[in-house]
């Protein structure tokens, strides 16, 4: 009896130390993989375990604005691997680009480069800020709970949201004449299933609110994407031009 009460407390420790060395080697643990695959399998356990247990669920999940910006490391890491953000400029007119070339002193290619990677850098914070703050006054409205639970409500959704975007950002980077066009119509979409997949009895309570609501929501997004990237491309340029 003690030998298997042994074994098992050996396999557990092997298994949290596994799991602590795969933490510390690339910051993903875990906690990390258990709350992906229940976002994207059993996503209302995961909100419920966030309003009733706390921050981390009960010790079962990672911090959500944590696990937010792992997330976001690693679209970085797939754009940074499938050209990065320079295409943007490769479409905009040359009256634009080419007098900040100039001004930039740079060769086109580093010029390209140092926006590539400003702009990547400076996307998380930029959007997170943009685009929680206002996506957490809505949810405080529909939700009202204590300003934690609303919290952890606003990116458990900017979670489960980001996870959907996989997929189409792989898949734009790599061929973008080919689902460039679906990549905007399909971020919407996703949203919405996020939306409806978290907010049943929690941000609406009947269809009509749903509907209501997830209008309202894929509206504001819209909105706000817009100074999310100029802010993003705007800080983005000007250190390329102005930074060494």
């Amino acid at each position: 009896m003690s030998e298997t009460g042994d074994k098992a407390s050996a396999d557990a420790g092997r298994r949290t130390h596994l799991g602590e060395i795969a933490e510390d080697a690339s910051g993903f643990g875990i906690s990390d993989l258990r709350l992906t695959r229940d976002l994207l399998v059993r996503p209302a356990q995961v909100m419920a375990a966030y309003d009733e247990l706390g921050s981390t669920g009960g010790g079962r999940y990672p911090r959500p604005l944590r696990y937010y910006f792992i997330l976001n490391g690693v679209l970085l890491l797939v754009f940074g691997l499938t050209g990065g953000l320079d295409k943007t400029l490769s479409v905009m007119p040359p009256e634009i680009v080419d007098p900040l070339l100039k001004m930039s002193g740079k060769s086109r290619d580093s010029f390209l480069s140092d926006f590539d990677q400003w702009s990547g850098m400076l996307s998380i914070p930029t959007v997170t800020v943009i685009l929680a703050a206002a996506l957490y006054q809505v949810i405080k409205r529909w939700s009202p709970r204590d300003s934690r639970t609303d919290f952890h409500q606003t990116f458990s959704f900017l979670n489960l949201w980001t996870l959907y975007q996989f997929p189409a950002a792989v898949l734009t980077q790599l061929y973008p004449q080919q689902f460039g066009l679906w990549s905007a119509p399909y971020m919407l979409a996703t949203a919405a299933v996020s939306f409806g997949l978290l907010g049943r009895d929690r941000w609406w309570f009947s269809r009509r609110g749903a509907i209501g609501k997830g209008v309202l929501l894929l509206l504001l997004i819209v909105v706000l994407m817009i100074p999310a990237a100029l802010a993003t491309y705007g800080l983005g340029l000007a250190a390329a031009v102005y930074l060494p």
